[in-house]
């Protein structure tokens, strides 16, 4: 066979290897049956001998038996038996024709110089990767890189596993805490309810019928230093027993600033010759007055008490102050205080803190810049007292104060101040605490006595607002916020009713600090007293957001008790003497509905009950009037 009829058999051993397997594919996927088609006039006319291209896979064209000149052309490439024989004629020998069909075979045209091309046919074996067997890999097993290879990676899992594990616990140790909120203490609950004499026997259970926490006894000034006393004590034991068998906690208001001339310790520095014992008092040799200073009730605060010996006494001719920083007389009040806490007294609320500490060695006062023309020399308003008032140094005394009282009581008592601090700057040690629980701050009290006109609602709402902020900056020496007193001392309610007034206090930020005729005021006081005190009792209360604002329009006032995941406050006072719809849908948090919780007894609007619901931008009031409603914070 010569080179030319060589190639043309491998090109047909080709096609019929490619012919082959599509035939194999299309017997997988679907029938395998031939399918022809009829060729057009065009395709008729070219040669039927002429072999298809070796890239197209089709067989020659053959002529069809039946003689009517039509030709057919396979579109599957499937040969009928005995046609691959017929196209392996060329040569070769079965053995290789068959080796041919079962191997892949490259193609490969390599063009020659004299313009004829000659083609390689090789076979490409195919390899498939196998993994190693278990005897082969069991030979590795204890080489001994690989060993060490096992080990090491096992080191490295669990170190890696333990060092995630520290970190983790670290992150979390790390990690800010949220603090739990600190519940309230008794005397922060409140109410505490203020007491005589006179009645706190006849009325102990109407104190216990109104949530009285604690109630407060005045004891007089001269008596302070006299508890030890057989009279003094058994009054204060009395005390203690009739509202300890109610769950009351009693509190006294003591004076601590100064003695009689009867005192002890006063006797043994005026007939001592021991300067030491003088260190108790303001004690100045001197011809006359040492200073200009006058006393509260006017004239010259000095009082001589031998021959050129004076000593302050700022209070009366017979009451000697003390210098309380002195450890002489701290140690005599702090004695005071202990034998109270043993008598069953569990608060305390000091009388003249501003007064507690004095200049030894001030000079003579110069006079304020006051508003009131009418103060002359001789009153004590008219001089700034800068020598004997607010001196550095009280907040550190109260916080030593403080904690007598704590270790005396188990922790349960507190002391506090009966007085306006003013300046609360003066009573803090550091930066940011004050040296009492419970402070006195504030005017709120004389603002809400104040005839009522157009700007009432602004000067209440700054007075809040100013107090409110100012404490909010100091922490109670024991930590946590300071909480603050909301007195009212004295006078009747002027400008409103009692409901009414209770309705607006018991939800600021504090305690209320009232005689009971406030709380026992008429039928329904028992029962607006009762829900003031749930409210109080509840987290939005105790540890919720305060805000506070005047409607669109002035005439009335609101502030707001809101803590995440719970029902917000919204408790609003109408001042003027016409009833009005309260604007407050600019409120921040406030949702266009409130749902009315409890209303003062002269509230008077037609279908206006509790539950009842209320447009924020339309809160109806009648003629000063006050109402509690609850509402979801937006």
């Amino acid at each position: 066979m010569d080179e030319t009829n060589r190639n043309s058999a491998k090109l047909d051993i080709e096609a019929a290897r490619l012919q082959s397997a599509a035939a194999d594919k299309g017997k997988q996927e679907h029938d395998s049956k031939e399918s022809y088609k009829k060729l057009s006039e065009s395709e008729l006319e070219q040669p039927t001998t002429a072999a298809a291209p070796p890239s197209t896979g089709q067989v020659p064209v053959a002529a069809n038996p039946d003689g009517n000149g039509s030709t057919m052309v396979r579109e599957n490439g499937n040969c009928k038996e005995g046609e691959d024989e017929r196209m392996l004629n060329g040569g070769g020998g079965d053995a290789e024709k068959e080796k041919l069909t079962l191997k892949e075979v490259e193609v490969k045209f390599v063009p020659e110089k004299n313009g004829d091309a000659r083609i390689d046919m090789e076979l490409d074996v195919q390899q498939t990767f196998s993994g190693m067997t278990k005897e082969e890999l069991m030979k590795f097993a204890n080489d001994p890189f690989w060993v060490r290879l096992r080990w090491l990676l096992f080191a490295l899992f669990w170190g890696l596993w333990v060092a995630m594990l520290v970190g983790a616990i670290y992150i979390i140790m790390d990690a800010p805490k949220c603090a739990a909120p600190v519940p309230l203490t008794w005397y922060q609950e409140g109410p505490l309810v203020t007491i005589d004499e006179r009645n706190y026997k006849t009325h102990a259970d109407t104190f216990q019928m109104f949530g009285a926490k604690g109630v407060i006894y005045e004891l007089p000034a001269d008596e302070t230093y006299l508890v030890d006393t057989a009279s003094v004590e058994n009054k204060i034991k009395e005390l203690v027993r009739t509202f300890n068998a109610k769950d009351i906690k009693v509190i006294l208001d003591l004076t601590p600033n100064f003695v009689t001339k009867d005192d002890q310790l006063f006797k043994d520095a005026l007939e001592g010759a021991d300067p030491a014992l003088r260190s108790a008092f303001v004690w100045k040799q001197a011809g006359s007055a040492p200073t200009n200073w006058l006393a509260l009730e006017g004239g010259s605060a000095w009082k001589e008490v031998t021959s050129q010996q004076f000593v302050l006494a700022q209070f009366g001719p017979d009451r000697f102050d003390l210098q309380l920083n002195d450890p002489l007389a701290k140690e005599k009040l702090k004695s005071t205080l202990r034998h109270l806490a043993q008598l069953g007294v569990r608060g305390f609320r000091l009388v003249n803190a501003k007064h507690f500490i004095i200049d030894r060695d001030g000079k003579d006062d110069v006079n304020a810049e006051v508003d009131d023309k009418s103060l002359e020399h001789t009153h004590y308003g008219f001089w700034t007292h800068s020598h004997t008032t607010y001196q550095d140094g009280l907040g550190a005394l109260l916080q030593e104060l403080v904690s007598e009282v704590r270790n005396a009581t188990d922790g349960e008592g507190f002391l506090s101040v009966s007085d306006d601090i003013v300046r609360p700057e003066v009573f803090t040690i550091g930066e940011n605490s004050l040296g009492m629980d419970l402070p006195l701050y504030g005017d709120l009290e004389n603002v809400m006595r104040q005839p009522i006109e157009p700007n009432s609602t602004i000067i209440i709402r700054n007075d809040i607002t100013k107090t409110y902020d100012e404490i909010q900056k100091y922490n109670s020496p024991t930590g946590g916020k300071s909480w603050i007193q909301w007195p009212y001392n004295n006078g009747s309610l002027v400008n409103f009713e009692a409901s009414v007034y209770n309705i607006f206090m018991f939800l600021l930020p504090g305690v209320p600090v009232v005689p009971l005729d406030v709380l026992n005021y008429g039928n329904s006081s028992h029962s607006v007293i009762e829900h003031l005190e749930q409210f109080r009792a509840t987290p939005s209360y105790q540890h919720g957001t305060f805000g506070i604002s005047t409607d669109a329009n002035g005439t009335s006032i609101a502030y707001t008790r809101q803590k995440s995941g719970n029902p917000g406050y919204f408790v609003v006072l109408n001042l003027v003497d016409q009833a009005v719809e309260a604007d407050f849908s600019g409120v921040e948090g406030i949702p266009e509905e409130l749902t009315v919780a409890l209303t003062s007894e002269n509230y008077q609007v037609a279908d206006i009950a509790a539950k009842s619901k209320i447009p924020s931008k339309a809160v109806p009031l009648s003629a000063r009037s006050a109402l509690v409603a609850t509402y979801v914070p937006k």
